[in-house]
């Protein structure tokens, strides 16, 4: 005899044993109540950061950003949920952190917290520009340097790509194994191999990063787009864009498990070296002016009553004319306002609507829960 699958639906509303009903924007709430109201305050802590000026300006898109991996780097592949911690560790995650918000301790944030002492925020480097958060990636000095950095990079690609897809034929042969022990009819997983890509490959791969065509030639050359939303700066702090992932997979022929794997310790050892051999022979430098003009490490941390300097310029950031804090041209504003985000609970609370109802996913930066690190 056949039976017809019949979908059960309860309309609770009907529910004569239950007098109290938890309501969300006019639904009843289906989910656990505790859940929702952490997931609520997640997602409005959310909002207020992105509606922050300075990330704003330092992470032009954040739906564009691969987030495993780029929090991999702030806090050293160390789960954020664990209790570790160690002073080393701490002063890491400080610099990170400081390092993907534009909050360096740069001379022109200097200059406005102590006028005092710093009567100009020139570059010690080039002494040519003004110094701030952008500056400091993309000083003519270190010119030489990124390109160094970039080539011994693209120098691994191949290691790296063998290494990850050894692992990846590794991993299927193990779940072919557990299924089959447990009597499951399932094909003989295929192995994949890793085809070196030629450089032509590679800047197709890259194109959509400013700059980064100029850096692998070694001379200026034009980007696919005019106005590119990343740059190579923004690869050596840290930032691993979606959008670059998506064009490598396909330039280099294999699962998007694979090219995550190799991208992530490609933008990991770009952002390692920089710190290295861009920010620290940046602070040596800057170090010896500071001694050469008699400003002391006491004196940089003694209390300061007098004058502040201007910090409508942005934390970090020198604010050009025509352009707004957030770094945008004040021609894209709407009536003034600054662009992207706003903080605005009620708009974050349709959000996490639309995500009950089924109508979007959630980010991870707005989803509860465990943070999947990418493991090297």
């Amino acid at each position: 005899m056949l039976f017809e699958a019949i979908h059960w639906m309860v309309d609770l509303t009907q529910q004569t044993d239950i007098t109290t009903f938890a309501h969300c924007y006019g639904g009843i709430v289906e989910i656990d109540l505790r859940q929702l109201l952490k997931q609520q305050s997640t997602i409005r802590h959310h909002q207020a950061w992105t509606s922050q000026r300075r990330v704003k300006r330092a992470i032009p898109d954040i739906e564009d950003v691969e987030w495993n991996s780029t929090l991999a780097y702030v806090h050293d592949r160390h789960a954020v949920f664990t209790f570790y911690s160690n002073s080393k560790d701490s002063h890491q995650r400080t610099h990170h952190i400081k390092r993907l918000h534009g909050m360096l301790p740069t001379l022109n944030s200097m200059q406005a917290r102590k006028p005092n002492l710093y009567p100009t925020c020139v570059c010690r480097r080039c002494e040519l520009e003004k110094e701030d958060n952008d500056h400091v990636w993309k000083c003519p000095s270190a010119a030489e340097t990124t390109t160094e950095i970039w080539k011994e990079a693209m120098g691994k690609i191949n290691e790296w790509g063998v290494q990850a897809t050894n692992s990846y034929n590794a991993a299927r042969k193990r779940e072919y194994k557990r299924a089959v022990d447990r009597g499951r009819q399932v094909p003989r997983p295929v192995p994949i191999h890793w085809w070196p890509p030629s450089d032509a490959d590679h800047v197709r791969g890259f194109s959509s990063i400013g700059g980064a065509r100029a850096v692998h030639s070694g001379s200026p050359a034009p980007d696919r787009d005019e106005k590119p939303m990343w740059n190579v700066s923004d690869l050596l702090r840290g930032i691993t864009p979606l959008s670059m992932l998506t064009e490598w997979s396909a330039v280099f022929r294999t699962p998007m498990s694979i090219a995550k794997t190799v991208l992530h310790k490609f933008v990991g050892y770009l952002e390692a070296q920089a710190s290295e051999l861009i920010w620290k022979p940046r602070c040596s430098a800057t170090i010896a002016w500071e001694q050469s003009q008699g400003i002391s490490a006491k004196d940089k941390t003694s209390k300061y009553t007098g004058p502040r300097g201007d910090w409508s310029q942005g934390y970090g950031y020198i604010t050009h004319d025509g352009f707004c804090p957030c770094g945008a041209s004040l021609a894209t504003h709407d009536e003034g306002r600054c662009p992207g985000a706003t903080k605005d609970p009620r708009a974050a609370d349709e959000r996490l609507l639309e995500s009950l109802l089924g109508r979007r996913r959630l980010s991870m930066m707005e989803r509860m829960g465990r943070i999947p690190f990418i493991r090297i």
